[in-house]
C-alpha cells in the first residue's frame, strides 16, 4: 500500500492510492453519479484488507444455463390476527391506510415486497390472536371478507400486481374432521372465492400446516406430505374442469413450512417420486442452516428454497440508542442490521459448509403489525399501526433495510456465488451479534439481460468493529464506479435516523490486478460498524429514482392521540358510505366480513349480524359447541384434530384509558349443543395483555344460570347469584374501574365491589368482551369516563431520551432496569410501551393539571 494527498469526505479519509496496476479509463457512467456525492478513498497503510472476489461468471447454472437460484427478496406473513386494525384504518383514516400499503408494496418509493403469504383461518388462536375461518361449515359459502389477509392481498396487488401470493393453515375448521376430501373442499372453495370476489390468482399454496410436528417430531411429516402431494393433483385435475377460475396448475406447491426440521422434510420429499414431481419450493422457517437433503433438493430437482416466516425487526430505533447507544439504534440482537444478515446468511452461512440452504426470500412475520400492543409475539415490525382512531403509525428502518437490496436488485437477478456469504455463531433465526468477520450478498442482472450488466452488493456489520474490503470485480462489463448507500446509527448531536439510507460517495477502481489468470478492478470499501452497505453499479438503483431517507416521507402525518372517552358502538354504522370491492358495492358490515369496529378477536369470532327489528345490527359471538375449529398444536400433542376450548374473547379500545365504566347489554343462547361448556356473558377492563382467559385484568360474567364472578386474572374473587335471572332477555352489565376499585352491576343492580389491595393492581388498559362457546349477543357497549378521574395516562417507555438515570449506571442496562423511572403502584404489566415498541415502559399514576373539566392526564415520576 501507498499514500496520497489526503482528504476526508463523511468521515472516511480519502486518497489517490497508487495502484499495482494502471487504473481503468474513468467509465462514461461517471456522469450518473450526483454531482455532490464524493469519491471515496483511503490512504491509511495500516488498514488490512480482506479480500472479496467477485466474479460475474461465477453463478451456479443447470446445463442449458439458467441459474439454479435467483433473488427473491423480501414478503410478508398475515396472520394470527396480526394485521386486523388494518381494517379499521383503511375505514377510519383511509389516506393514513394508503400511505402505510405504499410505504410496504410500491417498489419505487418504499420497499417493495414482493410476496404476501395469509393464514386460512380456523377461529382459534394461533399465536397472537385469531384469523377468521372462510368457511365455518361444509355448506357455508366461503368468505374472504372476513379478516384482513385477503383484503390485504387484493390491496397490496392494486399497488404492484406483480406480488406473489400464497396461503397457508395453522389450525382448521373442526367440520374438516382433517378428512382430504373435505379440506380440499375448504381449500379450493377458498382459492375460488378470492378470484371471485378480489381477482386474486394465487402463485403459491402451502397445503401443509404450519410448523407441523415443530422442530423435533418426525411422525408428522409423512401424513402432511402425502396431503401435500394430493392436494396438487387434485389442483391440476380442476384446472381442467369447466368451472376453473384459471390454471391452478400454475400455482406452485410449497412443502413443508417447517420450523428448523428442513432435512427429515428434504429427507421424505427425495423418497417420494410424487413429491418430487409436485412440489416447487420448501418453506423454512427460523435458521440460516442447510443440509445434503436440502442441497440436493435444490440443485438436483430445482426446488426453490425460502424464508417462508422470518422476524421482523423487534424494539424501533429512536428507544434501541438509548438502551444500547455502541450499537447506533440499528444493531444488536434482531436490531435492522440483524435482520438483513439472517437474509443474507439463509443465502450461505459459513457453518452449513458445502450445504447451505439457498434461501432465497424472506418473509416478514408480520410486516405491518396491526395489533393491539401487548398483544403475544409483539413487538416486531417495518412499521406498527396500533391506532387505527387517530391514523398514526410508526416505522421506517424496516422499509428503509429492505430498500438496501429492493432498490438495487429486482427478483430474478442471479447470485454470485463466491461473493455472497456470511459467518458468524449460529444463533436464534441467524447469527450472533458480535460474532461476525463479513456478511455480503452480490447480485447481478441475469445473462439473458440486454445490455451492460450491472451489480449489487449488499453488506451487513452487526459488529462493533468496521471491515475494510478489497472488492475485486471481474466479467461484469467495464469497470464502474460503485455508489456507496449506508444506514447506521447517529453521530454525537445527531437524530437517531440521521444517517439512514444515506448515498456517502462512490468508489472508483484504485488498480487492477490479476488472480488466477482473471483482471479484476480492485475498489477499496470500509463497512462500518452495526451498519448495512449497499454497493452499486446504478447510482439511484434499478428504478432510477432511489432518493435518501427523509423521515418525513416514512412517518406518520397524523398526532398520536388516545382514543377519546366516552366511547360508543351500536354496531350500526349507518354514517359510513358504500363502497365497492372488485366492482360490487357493499355497506361496512358486509365489506369487512362483519368485524365490528376497533376489535381484536384472540379466541371465537365476533361478527356483526343483523338483529331484530327492535335492536338492529348486533355483535354474535359465532363459534359454538359444534364449529369450534381445531387449534394448532404442534409444539404440544402434534394432534390436528383437538378442538379449541379457550373462551371466546375480543379485545378493544386505548391501553391508555385508566378510569371508566365500561358497559354493555348482552342476550345469551340458551340453545345447549353441549351442556359441559359454560354459558355466559361477561366485560373486562383494563386489558394489557393476553392474561387468563379473560385477558382483562378484571372481568365480570354472569351465567345462564344467574350465577356471576367478578375474576382477577382469571381468578374469582367474588361470586353469587342474581336471583330470578332470566336468561332469555336482554341485560345490561357494568364494570367501573375507579383507581383501585371495581364495582359490577347488572341492570343497574350492585353485584360486586372489589378493592384490589395487592402490591400490583392494574390502573389502564383496554376492555374485553367475554363469551362461552355459545351465540351470545352483544348491543350497544360504552366506554365513559368517571366525573372527576383521570381516563387518560400517558405512558412513556423506559428506553425514551425523556428518562435519565444516574451517571453510574451502565447504558448498556437500561433496557432492563425499569423500576428506576416508574411509579411503583403500577404492575409489572401496565409498564408497556403504548405508543413503541422498546425494551419496556414505565407507567405513571401521578395526575398531572387538570386538561378541561372532564380529562386528566398523567406524567412520570422521576427515577
Amino acid at each position: 500500500m501507498t499514500t496520497a494527498l489526503a482528504l476526508t469526505v463523511t468521515g472516511l479519509v480519502a486518497a489517490t492510492p497508487a495502484a499495482s496496476a494502471p487504473a481503468p479509463a474513468a467509465p462514461s457512467t461517471t456522469a450518473e453519479i450526483p454531482a455532490d456525492l464524493p469519491e471515496l478513498r483511503f490512504d491509511d497503510p495500516s488498514i488490512d484488507w480482506k479480500e472479496i472476489l467477485v466474479d460475474g461468471e461465477d453463478v451456479e447454472r443447470r446445463a442449458d444455463g439458467t441459474p439454479y437460484n435467483v433473488f427473491g427478496g423480501f414478503g410478508s406473513v398475515s396472520c394470527n390476527n396480526t394485521g386486523n386494525l388494518l381494517l379499521d384504518y383503511k375505514e377510519e383514516n383511509p389516506e393514513a391506510y394508503w400511505r402505510i400499503m405504499r410505504l410496504i408494496f410500491d417498489p419505487e418509493t418504499g420497499a417493495g415486497l414482493r410476496h404476501i403469504k395469509v393464514e386460512m383461518g380456523s377461529d382459534t388462536n394461533t399465536s397472537s390472536g385469531t384469523e377468521p375461518a372462510t368457511k365455518r361449515s361444509a355448506d357455508e359459502p366461503a368468505n374472504v371478507l372476513r379478516g384482513a389477509g385477503f383484503h390485504f392481498i387484493a390491496d397490496a396487488l392494486s399497488i404492484n400486481p406483480d406480488i406473489e401470493t400464497e396461503a397457508l393453515r395453522w389450525g382448521e375448521p373442526s367440520w374438516t374432521k382433517t378428512d382430504p376430501d373435505l379440506r380440499y373442499q375448504w381449500y379450493k372453495e377458498t382459492i375460488d372465492a378470492a378470484y371471485d370476489t378480489y381477482g386474486v390468482e394465487f402463485t403459491y399454496m402451502s397445503p401443509s400446516q404450519n410448523e407441523v410436528g415443530g422442530s423435533f417430531h418426525q411422525p408428522s411429516i409423512a401424513p402432511e406430505l402425502a396431503w401435500t402431494v394430493e392436494f396438487a393433483e387434485r389442483l391440476e385435475e380442476d384446472a381442467e374442469a369447466p368451472d376453473a377460475r384459471y390454471d391452478y396448475g400454475d400455482i406452485k406447491i410449497v412443502a413443508l413450512d417447517t420450523y428448523r426440521n428442513v432435512e427429515p422434510v428434504a429427507a421424505a420429499i427425495l423418497a417420494s417420486p410424487a413429491a418430487l414431481e409436485q412440489v416447487d419450493a420448501i418453506g423454512y422457517h427460523y435458521d440460516i442452516a442447510g443440509g445434503p437433503n436440502l442441497t440436493r433438493l435444490n440443485k438436483e430437482f430445482g426446488k426453490e428454497v425460502l424464508y417462508s416466516e422470518g422476524v421482523a425487526p423487534m424494539i424501533d430505533p429512536q428507544y434501541r440508542v438509548n438502551a444500547e447507544p455502541a450499537r447506533g439504534g440499528i444493531g444488536g440482537t434482531v436490531g435492522a442490521v440483524d435482520i438483513a444478515d439472517r437474509f443474507i446468511n439463509a443465502y450461505r452461512w459459513s457453518g452449513a459448509g458445502e450445504n447451505p440452504a439457498h434461501m432465497t426470500s424472506f418473509l416478514f412475520q408480520p410486516a405491518v403489525s396491526a395489533m393491539y400492543e401487548g398483544t403475544q409475539y409483539s413487538p416486531k415490525h417495518l412499521i406498527r399501526a396500533s391506532d387505527p382512531w387517530s391514523g398514526y403509525y410508526e416505522g421506517g428502518i424496516g422499509v428503509a433495510t429492505v430498500r438496501h437490496f429492493h432498490q438495487f436488485a429486482e427478483a430474478g437477478w442471479e447470485y454470485v456465488e463466491g461473493a455472497t456469504y456470511g459467518d458468524g455463531n449460529k444463533g436464534d433465526g441467524g447469527t450472533v451479534v458480535d460474532t461476525s468477520t463479513r456478511t455480503y450478498m452480490t447480485l447481478r442482472t441475469p445473462e439473458s439481460a440486454e445490455g451492460e450488466a450491472e451489480l449489487t452488493q449488499v453488506h451487513a456489520n452487526n459488529t462493533g468493529t468496521a471491515r475494510h474490503f478489497e472488492v475485486k470485480v471481474a466479467n461484469l462489463g467495464d469497470p464502474r464506479p460503485l455508489t456507496v448507500w449506508e444506514t447506521r446509527g447517529p453521530d454525537a448531536g445527531e437524530e437517531y435516523d440521521a444517517n439512514w439510507l444515506r448515498p456517502t460517495g462512490y468508489v472508483e477502481p484504485v488498480r487492477t490486478e490479476t488472480v488466477d489468470g482473471t483482471e479484476y478492478a480492485v475498489y477499496q470499501v470500509e463497512i462500518a460498524p452495526y451498519s448495512i452497505q449497499t454497493l452499486s453499479t446504478l447510482p439511484q438503483g434499478v428504478h432510477g429514482t432511489t432518493e435518501a431517507y427523509d423521515r418525513a416521507d416514512y412517518a406518520s402525518p397524523a398526532q398520536d392521540t388516545v382514543l377519546e372517552l366516552p366511547y360508543t358502538d351500536d354496531f350500526e354504522y349507518e354514517d359510513y358510505p358504500a363502497t365497492e370491492i372488485n366492482g360490487v358495492e357493499m355497506g361496512y358490515v358486509e365489506r369487512r366480513g362483519g368485524a365490528p369496529r376497533y376489535t381484536a378477536d384472540q379466541h371465537g369470532a365476533f361478527e356483526v349480524v343483523e338483529g331484530d327489528g327492535e335492536r338492529g345490527n348486533v355483535m354474535v359471538q359465532k363459534i359454538h359447541a359444534d364449529n369450534r375449529g381445531y387449534t394448532w398444536d404442534v409444539w404440544g400433542s402434534h394432534e390436528q384434530d383437538r378442538v379449541s376450548t379457550a373462551p371466546p374473547a375480543t379485545v378493544l379500545g386505548d391501553q391508555s384509558w385508566a378510569n371508566y365504566t365500561a358497559s354493555v347489554d348482552f342476550r345469551l343462547d340458551t340453545q345447549v349443543r353441549d351442556a359441559s361448556l359454560p354459558n355466559f356473558a361477561g366485560i373486562g377492563v383494563r386489558q394489557h395483555v393476553p392474561a387468563g382467559e379473560d385477558l382483562a385484568t378484571y372481568t365480570a360474567r354472569v351465567h345462564a344460570d344467574g350465577t356471576w364472578q367478578l375474576r382477577k386474572l382469571g381468578t374469582v374473587v367474588q361470586s353469587g347469584t342474581v336471583a330470578g335471572f332470566d336468561a332469555d332477555a336482554w341485560h345490561t352489565l357494568s364494570v367501573e374501574a375507579r383507581d383501585t376499585v371495581i364495582t359490577v352491576t347488572l341492570d343497574d343492580a350492585p353485584l360486586a365491589r372489589y378493592v384490589d389491595a395487592s402490591p400490583n393492581p392494574m390502573l389502564t388498559g383496554r376492555v374485553s368482551l367475554v363469551s362461552g362457546y355459545y351465540n351470545t349477543q352483544y348491543d350497544d357497549l360504552a366506554i365513559t369516563p368517571i366525573e372527576g378521574q383521570a381516563w387518560e395516562s400517558v405512558k412513556i417507555d423506559d428506553a425514551d431520551a425523556r428518562i435519565s438515570y444516574p451517571a453510574a449506571r451502565p447504558s448498556s442496562s437500561r433496557a432492563t432496569r425499569t423500576s428506576t423511572a416508574r411509579c411503583t403502584r403500577c404492575p409489572p404489566a401496565a409498564r408497556r410501551p403504548s405508543r413503541s415498541t422498546g425494551p419496556g415502559s414505565t407507567c405513571s399514576a401521578r395526575p398531572a393539571p387538570r386538561r378541561s373539566t372532564s380529562r386528566w392526564t398523567t406524567s412520570p415520576s422521576g427515577p
